[in-house]
């Protein structure tokens, strides 16, 4: 996988959160030091991490094998977890019962809105918390003990890896600078010659100048109602949508207000908690939202836009234009992801040395473990049968 896919899933592990069952299963996936790594861990660990892709990147999952590969990666980052939870306890950290409870309100601080109604409900955060908790099949207390061993780690981090990593010179940040400059003007001979130079850079470079292209892009705040269209339905289904639509403009040109119509029609149930309200960035959207919603002046309610995915209208609430920036707006964003970088280099080295000094032994298996094995098996012929035909 790619290097931001593995800090990403390791950056999971770190994260204190409820996506973890804690139900005791006989069955393990690995052991580390005799202690078990638990199937149900891997399989709830695995099923988060497939979640994400299916938003971020769907074409990954079409690919071969693809859930293995996920799942290898899952695998490594648990044994990883559990090597720095044993360190963490042989370090003697120390976690504070406040501390505990601070992580415990930090987690429920995110079932402050209720899902159903997209509305802030301060009053029912603790029962859906609870709620959430017995969809993972764990108690308050066993909660309470991942929680602990969680900080525990962040802790032996801070201690053993983020206070002894270097601060980043200046240097290293305006030669990072330099380059996505190079990668944000399309600078073809530069760009060329720096791939050739260090491929990874190249990549590094690239990515950092299509983030900041989204951030200073032209950009138009909109308040959002969709219907949605599928490929399978009946052309008449579609005509319904469209007149619902056509319905809904009318009510607004006849005074009612936007945020009612989004509450009453949208049927995007995420974007209820913000009314619908919603970031376009010039060029992202379908073609014909784009026109409309960069060509409207603010203010404006858009008629009924069709696109392949359903039926959309819009009200311009602000508009932003295209930002220009130099070194001095962004070298503390990159010299914080430079230390980052730094951080995670050095946590992946430390990890190394861990596993190198423990007892691990892998007990799950793949569905591409025997098409690899064959593949190996195969190689080894064709080199034994090159030898012999070299010996002639």
């Amino acid at each position: 996988m790619k290097k931001m896919n593995k800090l990403a899933l390791l950056a999971l592990a770190l994260t204190v959160g409820v996506g973890v069952q804690a139900k005791v299963m006989e069955s393990s996936v690995a052991t580390v030091n005799g202690r078990p790594v638990l199937s149900s861990e891997y399989d709830s660990y695995l099923s988060g991490v497939v979640e994400q892709y299916k938003v971020a990147a769907p074409q990954i999952l079409q690919q071969p094998y693809a859930q293995d590969v996920l799942g290898r990666e899952v695998l490594k980052e648990l044994i990883s977890k559990e090597l720095l939870y044993q360190a963490a306890d042989e370090a003697k950290i120390q976690v504070k019962d406040s501390d505990i409870d601070a992580g415990i309100n930090e987690i429920k601080a995110r079932f402050m809105v209720d899902e159903k109604t997209g509305k802030e409900d301060p009053k029912g955060a603790d029962k859906r918390f609870s709620e959430a908790l017995k969809k993972q099949h764990m108690s308050l207390k066993t909660y309470k003990e991942k929680i602990k061993k969680d900080i525990a780690v962040r802790k032996l981090v801070e201690q053993r890896i983020t206070t002894t990593v270097k601060p980043v010179e200046e240097a290293d940040v305006k030669a990072l600078y330099s380059d996505v400059e190079t990668c944000l003007k399309g600078n073809t001979k530069k760009m060329k010659a720096l791939e050739q130079k260090d491929p990874a850079r190249f990549k590094e470079a690239m990515a950092i100048a299509a983030k900041l292209k989204q951030l200073t892009a032209e950009q138009v705040r909109i308040g959002h109602i969709y219907l949605a269209v599928t490929k399978d339905m009946k052309p008449e289904e579609v005509k319904a949508k469209e007149e619902t639509a056509k319905k809904i403009k009318k009510e607004l040109d006849g005074g009612k207000e936007f945020s009612t119509a989004v509450k009453e029609y949208t049927e995007d149930k995420a974007a209820l908690a913000s009314g619908g309200d919603m970031i376009l960035i010039k060029g992202i959207a379908p073609k014909a939202l784009d026109q409309q919603a960069f060509s409207l002046p603010v203010g404006e309610v858009s008629a009924p836009i069709k696109t392949d995915v359903g039926f959309h209208i819009i009200k311009i609430k602000e508009k932003r234009a295209e930002k220009q920036i130099g070194y001095d707006d962004i070298k503390r964003d990159l010299a914080q992801y430079l230390a980052q970088q730094k951080i995670q280099t050095t946590l992946a080295a430390y990890i190394g040395e861990l596993y190198d000094k423990a007892d691990v032994k892998i007990t799950k298996t793949f569905e591409s473990d025997k098409l690899l094995e064959e593949a190996a098996k195969a190689d080894e012929a064709a080199k034994k049968e090159s030898s012999k035909e070299s010996k002639k």
